[in-house]
């Protein structure tokens, strides 16, 4: 036998996420088979679709979605529970619209609604055992995730839809991120804390939030990229954090980011990063519409500091994913400041971003992305990273 046969797979270091339907059982066992297990399977192939990329799936367990990532796949871990959140808005609207378009009066269909989600999060240490082109985990940490699933959470008062997320996991995340801690014992692991982070409130500060969107009517200036093969779960991490953008962003006209979070120390609506642009000036950029995957809107407000690069304005990140999981990159711009200076400063800032953006959209960042290890849509999966803090 070959030492690295008996050695066997190396441990990795990553994190840890299950997705657990909530009401499955009862909903199986009271309603018609057929129906039920049609509708549990459209949704956890939602579910499946939402989280991987960036995670990799695992397998299904029952009512729930297992999947892993690997230190490196999330610079920031918040970029996982903007995941999660943006998983459950996604499975809350699937309910809704499932509800709402069936005709079907049989019980299962009726029972749509009962439906919930909730995630269990965690950060160790685990092997990854690869037969027959199916991956499988193991090790302590990867049966505490599983033995979080059992908790007394609603019980107490909790959240019907909430993330319970376990205390290793919760260092990695910013510090202004509070959710309500929590505690349970289990058998081998005696007590551990976490927090449980409520996803319906989430989702609904995610409703009501959009009033910053720039549609291509109101847009004032609009550019597309050709398709990148990779999905918007992805291309948002280098959109959103500071120092990913800068690797792919045009030196020309971006010298330098600083981000400040927002009060929950995290990247969302709040968050202002000052943009150093050189010779043209410095400019703060406010995130005033914030959903993950989907679109972000920032306010543009240069400094007195030089002369401006542009007026203020509005910018609209928009990723459409396609059905082949490319994503089209667009950016829109509407002024605010429309006065005839504004408009003649844009005027003639605008041939340089026709010049430059085009190559940045459509070479540079997917380069970035690749340099990571992530694999473009039909390539082996994400990514290949070496395990590591």
């Amino acid at each position: 036998m070959s030492e690295a046969a008996e050695a066997g797979p190396p441990v990795k270091r990553g994190y840890l996420l299950l997705a657990d339907i909530s009401g499955y059982t009862e909903f199986l066992t009271s309603t018609e088979l057929e129906h039920a297990h049609a509708i549990i399977s459209e949704l956890t192939k939602l579910i499946r679709q939402r989280l991987t990329p960036p995670l990799r799936f695992v397998k299904l367990e029952g009512d729930a979605v297992l999947c892993y990532a690997e230190t490196p796949v999330f610079g920031e871990g918040e970029r996982l529970i903007e995941l999660v959140e943006s998983c459950y808005y996604d499975f809350g609207n699937r309910i809704r619209d499932m509800a709402l378009a069936t005709t079907c009066r049989c019980e299962a269909c009726e029972a749509i609604p009962t439906l919930d989600l909730k995630f269990i999060g965690h950060f160790g240490e685990f092997l990854v055992a690869a037969e027959d082109g199916m991956e499988d985990l193991s090790g302590s940490d990867v049966i505490l995730a599983h033995r979080m699933m059992k908790n007394g959470i609603c019980e107490q008062g909790g959240p019907e839809a909430y993330a319970f997320l376990s205390g290793p996991l919760l260092e990695r995340l910013p510090e202004g991120f509070t959710p309500a801690e929590h505690r349970e014992s289990y058998d081998s692991f005696g007590e551990i804390t976490g927090g449980v982070h409520d996803l319906g409130a989430a989702a609904e500060r995610r409703r009501s939030a959009r009033d910053h969107y720039v549609a291509s009517d109101d847009a004032d200036y609009e550019l597309s990229s050709e398709p990148l093969p990779f999905p918007a779960s992805i291309i948002w991490q280098y959109a959103v954090e500071a120092d990913k953008r800068m690797r792919w962003q045009p030196r020309e006209i971006q010298t330098g980011i600083e981000t400040t979070p927002n009060d929950e120390g995290r990247i969302g609506l709040g968050t202002v990063s000052h943009c150093a642009h050189g010779a043209a000036g410095d400019a703060l950029r406010e995130f005033v519409d914030f959903h993950p995957y989907d679109y972000f809107t920032w306010r543009w407000t240069p400094l007195p500091d030089g002369p401006p690069l542009m007026p203020r304005c509005l910018e609209t990140i928009e990723l459409t994913e396609r059905e082949d999981g490319s994503t089209t990159f667009t950016w829109r711009i509407k002024l605010e400041d429309r006065s005839d200076e504004a408009i003649e400063l844009f005027a003639n800032v605008t041939p340089l971003m026709d010049q430059i953006m085009p190559t940045v959209f459509n070479e540079a960042l997917p380069a970035a992305i690749l340099e990571d290890g992530f694999a473009p849509v039909g390539g082996a999966g994400t990514p290949p990273l070496a395990s590591g803090d």
